[in-house]
């Protein structure tokens, strides 16, 4: 449970944040930030279907496996600062798969960025994602890595991996490895997916950081790149935590959820969110409630895996972690999950005639990009203070600076 005690360690975290080492500070940025999406997917999973500049997909929320990333979707947005994705960890069977299956999709990526280049820009550095942010109304985004199974075996492949432009890795994804334990999917599926963290689980091994994720941590923030800690077991949480703490460097969750609400294996404890924010990272929500529901289902007037139930998941950070506390989020669009089903209609928790104003996302729930100021405009008008969500791209860029030794 939270306490007073750190409550006011981390209201003072925030409000002595080091200042850049020039003479005036740069102006706040407060813009729309999507920690994460896989408009790629396509190129390692073909089920998806090309994304971004070819044919329109079908508008639903339940896009599971379906391409979801369509330009004149993400038009439509209003994200300022875009965290795209690259994966391989399930796909590849050896380093050199690895490596090329992440580089084509960053190829991809930067090949529309370049055809596009009127309304995006790529930012391989938080000064670039600054420049870009105060001068252009570009959409600025920014390479990550989700899964570094095969992808981290030196100094050397840290340091590639930073000329590339890579702004944080999300070390483990849904199968232990090399690097450690990986959460294993609360779904039936999931122990199959795993079998390796199954089996371990089952005969009460150890599943957290090994002594090669641990060196993979060292090597990634000795170059500059920050350490995701989603998809991670409790125990790799709290051995990478020891690790970023010893390093000094700020840790980050971009999608993840609270074990006060969701108890799973890929859930964080209160102390454990209270201890990313004591070394000056953020926690991050996905918009995706398919892992934001209530395990076991509570009694409250949640419409589960809607809009309701992450608003109830948000709240529940918002009251961890203080309203003064940055606190993001991201799409995960392509990310093998569906997004908020509607509230209200035919079939649904609540009838139509409930709203005075509705939107489509009422009734359409989380069809495609397009829809996230709604998800916000609604967030707004169910009580819930955003303010946490604005400080969220600043924080973000403050962390990055931090990691590469700018601040």
């Amino acid at each position: 449970m939270q306490t007073e005690a750190a409550l006011a360690v981390i209201a003072l975290l925030f409000a002595l944040l080091p200042t850049p080492a020039h003479a005036q500070d740069p102006e706040p940025i407060h813009v729309p930030m999507d920690l994460q999406g896989h408009p790629a997917m396509h190129l390692t999973w073909k089920f998806f279907g090309r994304g971004l500049i070819d044919k329109t997909p079908r508008r639903s929320h339940r896009h599971q496996f379906r391409q979801s990333v369509y330009t004149p979707w993400l038009d439509e947005s209003g994200i300022r600062l875009f965290g795209m994705a690259a994966m391989a960890a399930e796909k590849a069977r050896n380093p050199e798969q690895a490596r090329q299956l992440i580089l084509s999709q960053f190829e991809y990526v930067e090949a529309f960025i370049e055809e596009n280049s009127d309304r995006y820009a790529l930012a391989t550095t938080p000064a670039e994602a600054r420049t870009l942010l105060t001068t252009t109304d570009k959409m600025v985004i920014f390479h990550s890595i989700e899964g570094g199974h095969h992808l981290l075996n030196g100094p050397e492949d840290a340091a590639f991996w930073r000329d590339q432009g890579v702004a944080l890795v999300t070390l483990m994804h849904l199968r232990d490895d090399e690097l450690g334990g990986s959460a294993i999917l609360d779904t039936t599926v999931g122990p199959l997916i795993n079998r390796a963290g199954s089996k371990n689980r089952r005969k009460g091994r150890d599943r957290g950081l090994t002594e090669h994720g641990v060196s993979a941590i060292q090597e990634l923030s000795a170059v500059g790149i920050l350490i995701d800690l989603s998809h991670m077991t409790g125990e790799t949480i709290d051995d990478t935590l020891e690790v970023t703490g010893e390093l000094g460097v700020p840790p980050i969750v971009t999608h993840g959820a609270l074990t006060t609400i969701r108890s799973v294996e890929r859930s964080f404890t209160d102390a454990q969110v209270l201890e990313v924010y004591r070394q000056g990272g953020m926690f991050a929500l996905s918009l995706s409630p398919d892992g934001l529901g209530a395990v076991p289902e509570r009694d409250d007037d949640v419409c589960d895996a809607t809009i309701e139930s992450w608003g109830r998941h948000y709240q529940a950070v918002v009251d961890l972690v203080g309203v003064d506390a940055p606190i993001g989020w991201s799409s995960d669009w392509n990310g093998w999950a569906n997004h908020a089903a509607p509230v209200y209609g035919k079939r649904r928790c609540r009838p139509l005639s409930d709203l005075d104003d509705p939107l489509p996302i009422d009734t359409e729930g989380m069809a495609h990009p397009g829809f996230i100021p709604q998800h916000f405009e609604r967030a707004e008008r169910m009580g819930l203070d955003l303010r946490p969500i604005d400080r969220s791209s600043e924080q973000f860029l403050q962390m990055w600076e931090a990691a590469r030794g700018e601040r």
